[in-house]
């Protein structure tokens, strides 16, 4: 059980950190504050 659990929370330590990382690129490619809130949004909204 303790292993399920172990294995359960990496895979959401790795979703969220693929997430942010996607976020960063996001906010790499945009060229204002407004065009970045907007890909974010874009993002959330899939």
């Amino acid at each position: 059980m303790d292993e399920d659990m172990n294995a359960s929370e990496l895979l959401v330590n790795i979703a969220e950190e693929n997430q942010t990382r996607k976020i960063l690129e996001l906010l790499n490619e945009s060229q204002d504050l407004e065009e970045a809130k907007k890909k974010v949004k874009d993002l959330l909204e899939k």
